[in-house]
């Protein structure tokens, strides 16, 4: 193995000439400097430095060795000067793992807030269904995922940031058409707007379904949910929504929401990491706020 201790000093002396000025710099003794100069000439069974009343002088050999430690040793100090950056979050890259619809109405948001907190953070996005970002952070292509709550798995771990409500949505125009009434339910009579059958809110929502005996045949799929509350808003039908995603247009009446006895059941949205890879110190600060924000 390589002692990098030995190049150093091979550094400070061919750099200064001097036996003397060498240990100065390092803070050894001059019989401790002749000794590890001794020891990598060994080492390579070649001369490096004639010995001359003058100082230390490298040989032709010796010129062509300090070339590429002077390289080696800058490119060292770089390395350790990048991780000095890292540390105080003067660098950094994240590569984060969100589908669209999380992308949009929870990443974006905080955000804003985190660049401005860490500008100098590097963030890449790859929008995707939460089955597609977590089959992106098993290739190691993504550091982390912002998802909603997938199911257990043994090879990563799943923070919790927050939790949203599934629910059913649609404008008065289309109740008043189809006669809905608090007591009368929509589920035989209703036009459904879901999600693909291959995201992981539709395979929740198609959970509830199943539990309580409830047959549901969409008229209209999309893979992205702002299609969904588009649609809702024209009056296309009913679409199965996340409330917290819909707040303005509940609360200006551009949509009503449709109350369902039982109640679909809250789930959660979070962060997802590889269980025995550590976190880059950009992917674990980004963590920390987004939980934090949220405490």
């Amino acid at each position: 193995m390589t002692d990098l201790n030995l190049y150093r000093v091979f550094y400070d002396v061919a750099r200064t000439g001097s036996l003397s000025k060498a240990a100065e710099a390092l803070y050894i003794s001059q019989p401790a400097l002749s000794k590890s100069i001794a020891k990598l000439e060994k080492r390579l069974d070649i001369v490096l430095f004639d010995r001359t009343p003058h100082g230390m002088s490298l040989t032709h050999e010796g010129n062509v060795l300090f070339t590429y430690v002077e390289k080696a040793l800058d490119w060292i100090d770089t390395g350790e000067g990048m991780l000095e950056k890292l540390k105080h979050h003067d660098e950094g890259s994240i590569r984060i793992g969100v589908s669209t619809t999380l992308c949009k109405h929870y990443l974006l948001p905080k955000l804003d807030l985190f660049k401005k907190t860490y500008p100098n953070y590097k963030i890449q996005i790859i929008n995707k269904t939460t089955l597609e970002t977590l089959q992106l952070l098993q290739k190691g292509f993504v550091d982390i995922c912002l998802v909603s709550e997938p199911p257990k798995d043994e090879t990563y771990d799943f923070i919790k940031i927050t939790s949203i409500h599934d629910v059913f949505v649609a404008n008065q125009i289309y109740l008043n058409q189809i006669q809905y009434s608090p007591g009368n339910g929509v589920f035989p009579s209703g036009s459904f707007m879901l999600l693909e059958s291959d995201n992981i809110s539709r395979q929740y929502i198609e959970q509830y379904f199943g539990q309580h005996h409830i047959q549901v045949t969409p008229d209209i799929q999309s893979g992205d949910m702002d299609v969904l509350i588009s649609l809702a808003e024209i009056g296309m039908g009913i679409a199965c929504v996340i409330k917290e995603f819909v707040s303005v247009q509940l609360t200006d009446g551009r949509l009503l929401e449709i109350k369902v006895d039982p109640d679909i059941p809250k789930r959660n949205i979070g962060i997802v990491h590889l269980k025995n890879i550590r976190s880059s110190l950009a992917a674990q600060t980004f963590t920390d706020y987004i939980r934090d924000t949220c405490a």
